[in-house]
């Protein structure tokens, strides 16, 4: 019995502890945000691909960058100390595709890309410190505005709620990370309610966690011991009787 309670306690607890380290996306404006040296890459500070449809076409433009704080006159992730947080920025223009770097090659055609509804990572937004967000002017210019939320599954999603997102209409994008990039192995999509496209970016180095690995915080521990003792307690009346 007493085994058969506990266990029950601890998987509850662990439950609420894992629960009380998620942080709300505070929405914030690239535009006030100053930033420091960007990572140069084999292809230099940013990497420009296209963003490419189910059929090979380009639906548009997507230029990525990665940098450090703004106190920061280099950016050489072997060098940067513990802790540092790093901002993923991405541009999408619909619509309009520029020359990529090499090796992404440009597809012969281009498609007009109207009334954009989302942008998207298709990766898990490993060691997101819950800033996020997009240049304001560039929005205001487009007399558009966004929401932004992370998905179940981790990935971060920009929407739109308000305005359409139409072809040449430039927009960047932002996000904070613990994690420096592996490469250029991310997944970033943009879709319309009839199209979609994926380009290649930016990925950050993945986190190992587990439900072992998480700590608790400092309330939620002292559930977890107040109810252990409880359930002792409890038991050993029942045993009594």
């Amino acid at each position: 019995m007493i085994k058969r309670n506990l266990y029950k306690f601890l998987w509850i607890s662990a439950f609420f502890a894992v629960s009380s380290n998620a942080s709300d996306i505070s929405i914030t404006n690239l535009d006030k945000i100053e930033m420091g040296a960007k990572i140069v890459g084999p292809v230099g500070p940013e990497v420009e691909v296209s963003l490419i449809d189910k059929n090979g076409d380009s639906l548009g433009d997507l230029t990525s960058s990665v940098s450090c704080p703004e106190d920061m006159d280099e950016c050489i992730v072997s060098k940067n100390p513990s802790g540092t947080i790093y901002t993923y920025q991405h541009t999408v223009i619909p619509g309009v595709d520029k020359a990529n770097d090499k090796p992404f090659p440009n597809p012969e055609t281009v498609i007009n890309f109207e009334n954009v509804k989302r942008f998207s990572l298709g990766f898990e937004a490993s060691g997101f410190n819950g800033v996020a967000g997009y240049s304001y002017t560039a929005a205001q210019n487009a007399k558009l505005s966004f929401e932004v939320h992370q998905s179940s599954t981790g990935e971060l999603v920009w929407t739109i709620s308000s305005g359409a997102w139409d072809t040449g209409e430039a927009i960047t994008f932002f996000w904070q990370t613990s994690q420096a990039p592996s490469g250029p192995g991310g997944k970033y999509n943009a879709s319309n309610a009839d199209n979609s496209a994926t380009g290649r970016g930016p990925l950050p180095r993945p986190i190992e966690s587990t439900l072992a690995t998480q700590v608790p915080a400092p309330v939620t521990f002292g559930m977890l011991v107040a109810g252990i003792l409880w359930l002792f307690a409890r038991d050993r009346r029942a045993i009594k009787k």
